[in-house]
């Protein structure tokens, strides 16, 4: 049972009274049979333009949707979008069409293509609710129409019809990645003759806009169900994302993988957390291997240099796709370093701290948490080694940063010019000097960076400086007063007896 809001209702009941016909339509009614309670609703009347404006000038109108020909009415704090019905929207061009069935069949799949108001109930030319709850799995169906073709069948020539679904693809080309897009967001299934379609219709992609792909692409990865997504539809992706190929049957043949290059791949992806760089990271990180790979004696397999290979077939992608340079860099910079080696010990993971900066680090460490946990199949749940240090290193990270512990010298609790003016050193080099011993101390000892703490240890490090000299000098004048004694015994003794003199 669909059940609207009021605010919807309203706006149906304005346009209504106007004269005009109402519908909701598209992914509202989709989720709404689906028992959820979607936030965007999008109407359609055959009110033109100037009509909609007029019916509702009562209330707060934007026209931010304009290039696609849609109003934005704002009632009771809800925003929805009113259109005309349309025939096709493609950039800033807009065709209008006269009525619903019209509007209905532009939108692709048959799941979108139901519409419903009070007065009508649903309209469902296309059967999209059976799509939908007919089984147990929710079928993506791509809208077709009936087309007579020249065949021959035993070697005669025969009119055939047949339902062809290629329009819903050359008219949308980014529409071969919404499809998959539900895969990854939702529990779908492409049924067979739509993904036969969309096989004999890749070629679209060289006429589809790349900020369009882009998005597409995005929400894929993104989705709850990414990694299945992709893993299944690598026949398809692979036409946008070429360098995906040699990955697909890539075996790895090594002892701490049990996938190909493609499979752990997606896996990485669906284990990421849903941030755009860390998931498109991942995407990326291993495309180098086949180029990298390498067979040793014993038919094990190694990648030296996958990493630098990665990022330069990430940033072609990227590139092409025209990506924000921020998430780009970001992305890049990720797939250059996902396998540094993370130190286990606390001291030395500060030391990466200082190297790479805390922010960078811990989205480096959740990129190799991802990569570690897909790496082998499952086994009683447990997660492998690795990804426990893997996630020990994360919780110390994120400890440090809370706490705002000390990992640079810069943190200290005091300075070098507070030492200078104390008196405690002579010099800045001498300053230098204390400075590192403390922070040396700092680094194994956390809660020693304290102002007094580190003030005292100062004093008596200076103090302990100044007995070191002074017994270094006593034993400096020691030693020069036994070397001054082992020569004055060593020197020959002077004669003790004079000449006599002659009478």
């Amino acid at each position: 049972m669909i059940i609207l809001p009021q605010q919807v209702t309203e706006a149906l009941d304005i346009l209504e009274n106007s004269g005009f016909e109402a519908y909701v339509v598209g992914e509202c009614v989709r989720e709404m049979i689906l028992g959820r309670s979607p936030q965007d609703f999008d109407i359609v009347t055959n009110a033109e333009i100037n009509d909609i404006l007029f019916a509702f000038r009562d209330y707060r109108i934007s026209d931010e949707g304009m290039g696609k020909g849609e109003i934005m009415v704002t009632i009771l704090g809800m925003v929805i979008a009113v259109s005309p019905y349309r025939r096709e929207v493609v950039g800033a061009r807009v065709m209008y069409a006269p009525d619903l069935d019209t509007d209905l069949a532009r939108r692709g799949f048959t799941m979108n293509a139901m519409a419903f108001s009070p007065k009508t109930g649903l309209i469902d030319p296309y059967d999209g609710k059976s799509a939908l709850v007919g089984d147990e799995v929710k079928k993506i169906v791509a809208i077709g129409e009936n087309v007579t073709v020249n065949v021959k069948q035993g070697g005669q020539p025969i009119v055939q019809t047949v339902y062809d679904m290629t329009k819903s693809f050359s008219m949308c080309p980014s529409r071969l990645l919404e499809a998959i897009r539900y895969c990854s967001e939702d529990e779908y299934e492409i049924e067979e003759q739509t993904r036969n379609c969309m096989r004999a219709n890749v070629a679209c992609f060289d006429y589809a806009d790349a900020d369009s792909v882009r998005e597409e692409l995005q929400r894929i990865v993104m989705g709850k169900f990414a990694a299945r997504a992709l893993e299944q539809n690598s026949d398809i992706l692979k036409y946008i994302l070429p360098e995906i190929e040699p990955c697909i049957n890539c075996d790895q043949c090594s002892p701490h993988h049990d996938f190909t290059v493609w499979v752990h791949i997606c896996k990485a992806v669906g284990y990421a957390l849903p941030e755009p760089s860390i998931r498109f990271a991942m995407l990326f990180h291993d495309l180098g291997k086949p180029d990298c790979m390498s067979l040793d004696k014993n038919g094990r397999g190694h990648f030296k240099g996958h990493g630098e290979r990665g990022r330069l077939l990430a940033e072609g992608i990227m590139r092409r796709l025209e990506f924000p340079k921020n998430l780009s860099d970001e992305i890049s910079w990720l797939v250059f370093h996902h396998d540094v080696k993370i130190p286990k010990e606390r001291k030395e993971l500060k030391a990466l701290i200082r190297e790479l900066g805390p922010q960078d680090l811990k989205a480096l460490l959740q990129c190799e948490i991802a990569d570690s946990r897909a790496r082998k199949l499952d086994v009683n749940m447990e997660l492998p080694p690795q990804t426990v240090a893997l996630n020990k290193s994360l919780a110390d990270l994120n400890e440090i940063i809370a706490t705002n512990e000390c990992y640079e010298i810069g943190q200290l609790a005091v300075t070098k010019r507070e030492l200078l003016d104390r008196r405690l050193v002579r010099s800045d080099e001498e300053a230098e000097q204390l400075m590192n011993a403390l922070f040396d101390i700092v680094l194994d000892k956390p809660s020693f960076n304290n102002r007094l703490m580190l003030i005292d240890i100062a004093e008596k490090s200076k103090s302990k400086l100044e007995q070191i000299e002074a017994d270094k000098r006593r034993a400096e004048e020691e030693r020069e007063e036994r070397e001054r004694a082992k020569r004055a015994k060593g020197r020959r003794a002077e004669p003790i007896f004079s000449k006599k003199k002659k009478p």
